[in-house]
């Protein structure tokens, strides 16, 4: 049985994660009812595991494991639907409103998705984003630049079109 105070920290840490927790498994399902099941599933599963966190400095990186652990249950489960209708109705900063960037991010694998929202939009190191990942630290940083090289192309073809 977990004390008050185990309890009182855990949920603070997850209202403070809560934007966060959503911006990245919406970046790797773009899909909201499918993002927010992953998500709830994540801190269900951390809540009940919390007794396997070694150091609480680590619990946001394991929380964040834990997620995209469920977001990649989620795509073996099912092949996920993006729909631009989910694109317009995100209610937090992951909201673009240039719909030829969100194309464009929509064209990313899962990964640079991932890499390009933590990396961005969170402002994690790619040293950290590594350790999220279980994957080297040059791996990281050569999937955000192959993300940024494909989101400059997309962007130039989309440009050229208009």
């Amino acid at each position: 049985m977990r004390s008050r105070s185990e309890d009182t920290w855990f949920s603070r840490e997850i209202e403070a994660m809560a934007p966060t927790i959503f911006r990245i498994a919406f970046a790797i399902l773009r899909n909201r009812a499918d993002s927010e099941d992953a998500a709830q599933n994540a801190v269900l599963k951390a809540y009940t595991n919390l007794d396997t966190l070694k150091e609480r400095r680590y619990f946001k990186t394991w929380l964040i494991r834990i997620l995209k652990n469920e977001c990649v249950n989620v795509l073996h489960a099912q092949k996920p639907v993006s729909n631009l209708d989910d694109c317009a109705s995100v209610g937090y900063e992951m909201q673009v409103p240039d719909m030829d960037l969100n194309r464009a991010f929509d064209a990313l694998s899962e990964d640079e998705r991932l890499a390009i929202t933590l990396f961005y939009y969170e402002g994690y190191s790619t040293k950290e984003i590594a350790k999220i990942c279980e994957e080297n630290d040059g791996t990281i940083r050569t999937r955000l630049s192959r993300a940024r090289k494909m989101l400059r192309e997309k962007l130039s073809e989309q440009e050229a079109e208009q």
